[in-house]
């Protein structure tokens, strides 16, 4: 895959903006940000983005979430590790990835409201709108993800 364009170049306006929404989610302190951190990770894998699949994996595991969470987000259904409160945000942030399919259901914001203020919910659905912005631009321009020279030279050894 080759990178299309740099959109903090091509537009600084609007990831300027971009950057604030982010900023004001991560310092709302209201909000967990091990929570934030399931819904950037579930909402990436979701929309298939590895940049930000790579990069909010790697943030998560320097703020010491668990590991087999982590491991498990992607199919948190079945999993058993996830408490009622990240389940309810874990799928709020799918329902408001896949809004078009889901509509948003009183189902998955009810959950919401058994855990959470209304403001938490806002502040909540606000990450879950921001990643999948950044989703969005970081797949039309096809941002390359950075690979660890380290992994690879492993996974080489390991196929040889």
């Amino acid at each position: 895959m080759q990178a299309r364009y740099d959109f903090p170049k091509a537009a600084p306006a609007v990831y300027k903006a971009m950057c604030a929404l982010e900023g004001a989610v991560m310092q709302n302190p209201d909000l967990e940000k091990s929570l934030i951190h399931l819904i950037k990770i579930r909402a990436s894998q979701i929309n298939g983005c590895t940049f930000c699949v790579n990069m909010h994996l790697q943030e998560a595991r320097a703020d010491g979430l668990n590991a087999q969470q982590l491991d498990l987000l992607c199919v948190w259904r079945e999993a058993q590790v996830f408490s009622a409160r990240e389940r309810a945000v874990i799928a709020w942030a799918e329902a408001i990835t896949l809004v078009s399919q889901t509509g948003a259901p009183d189902e998955d914001y009810n959950a919401m409201r058994q855990f959470f203020t209304e403001a938490q919910i806002a502040g909540y659905t606000l990450a879950a709108v921001a990643i999948n912005g950044w989703n969005r631009l970081v797949l039309t321009a096809r941002t390359v993800h950075p690979v660890d020279a380290s992994a690879t030279a492993t996974a080489a050894v390991a196929a040889a």
